[in-house]
Formats: structure tokens, sequence, C-alpha cells
């Protein structure tokens, strides 16, 4: 699997979470209709710039949608169901995900299902209040970030980035930290580091604008402050599909 491909992981695919029956969306050409009007749970893992793609599946009225696409919010995916039956969720990296080392945050939180759900896929969790832009670029884009940033011979400060978590309230920093430290992926050569970030970042996504900052020489203060911005401006209604 490359680093960046939609999530489609054997542990859920196609699956039961409690007493339903999972189904997923991971690439735009897959209609998945006969598994959709079935499914109690149908996860949405395409690429956020194919939003629409769901719209050629049928899904149940009482079904719930699990969306992972970053940057689109709920309302815009074009499904019928109630807002209390879809839910977003943040996650790192796929590689994460596949490799068992994974964070990631759902909303609303609370719900015991999409819990169980991400516990299957070994993830983390995280419960946020109003964090979730700050999640977003302190958290589950950092990995990525530190290797842009290390790439660019410079050294990471870790109390700068406890100054902007303070800052945007999001606690229990500490474990996330650690966590970003971890999973930062290394490197053998310049060309290995550079075609890992093309696949990792989206274009008009989180990760982008924040490597396009650490390029033009930004500190890392101001990176991670344009991530928050951009994951803001991201969940904003707008005519425009980005990541």
């Amino acid at each position: 699997r490359l680093r960046g491909e939609p999530l489609h992981h054997e542990r859920v695919h196609d699956g039961m979470i409690g007493q339903r029956e999972v189904a997923s969306l991971s690439r735009p050409h897959r209609s998945g209709r006969g598994e959709t009007r079935r499914s109690g749970i149908f996860l949405y893992t395409v690429r956020p710039q194919h939003v629409n793609a769901i719209a050629l599946c049928e899904l149940r009225n009482d079904a719930l949608i699990v969306s992972f696409l970053a940057g689109i919010p709920l309302a815009r995916i074009p499904v019928r169901l109630t807002q209390g039956n879809r839910f977003r969720v943040m996650t790192s990296a796929p590689d994460t995900i596949v490799e068992a080392g994974a964070i990631g945050a759902a909303y609303p939180a609370g719900d015991p299902v999409v819990a169980e759900l991400l516990s299957a896929l070994r993830i983390e969790q995280f419960f946020l209040n109003d964090e979730l832009h700050a999640f977003t670029a302190l958290g589950v884009c950092l990995p990525i970030v530190l290797a842009s940033w290390r790439g660019q011979g410079r050294a990471v400060d870790d109390g700068e980035l406890f100054k902007c978590a303070r800052k945007h309230g999001l606690d229990n920093y500490q474990r996330i930290l650690e966590w970003a430290h971890r999973a930062e992926p290394r490197f053998e050569t310049v060309a290995a580091r550079d075609a890992y970030l093309r696949k990792a970042a989206t274009p008009g996504g989180v990760t982008e604008a924040m490597i396009g900052q650490i390029r033009e020489g930004a500190s890392i203060g101001e990176t991670l402050e344009m991530g928050i911005r951009r994951s803001r401006e991201l969940q904003s209604p707008s005519p425009t599909d980005a990541s």
C-alpha cells in the first residue's frame, strides 16, 4: 500500500460492528449498491475531491454513515440521512491505520457504535469538544509536517508545539505529541521523502498548506496556525472540493 491512499481495511470492510453489517466506498468507481442497501454502517473513505461519489449508492434509512473525508462537512455529503446518523472521523494517515498506530477523533463525539468501529481499526481515540481544527494540524497531520520540517534541516522545538496547543485548548497534548514523534516517517533518501510528501498531501488541503509554509521559511508556530486556519476554511461550505 502506498502511503496516502484511501482507507480500505480488512478488519471492518464487509464485516460486522456489533449487530450491524459494514460496507465501505473507498474508490469512486465502485457503486456498492448491493452492499449499501443491506448495511447498517457505511464507511465513506474516498478522497475528498470525490465527495459526490456516494450519490451512486443506496443507503438504508436507518444506516449510519461514517465519513473519513478530511475537510468535508457532514452537510456536504449527498445522502438522505438525518444529522443524527452522520459522523465524521479525523484520523492520521492511512498507513498508520494499516500499521495499527493511528490516532483519531469522531464528531459528534460519544456514539458507542462509532467508538467500537475505531477500536476495531485499532485507532487510539481522542474525545474533543471544539478542538477539531487544532487536532487536525497539531495531531493527525503532524507526523507528515515534522518530516517536511526536518527535511529542511530544521530542529523541532516541542515548546512551540505545546504553546500552540495551549492557545487552542488542546488538552492532553503530551500524549498526542509523543504519538506524533513515534509516527513521524523516516526516509533513506531525499527522493523517497519527496515522493511520500506528494502522496500524503492532497492539493488544497491542510497538510499541503502547512508544507508550503515550511518551504517559505515560516516558523513552526506560523506553520501550525496556517494549518488550523486552512482546516476551518475547508469546514466552511464551499463550491469546491479539497482535502
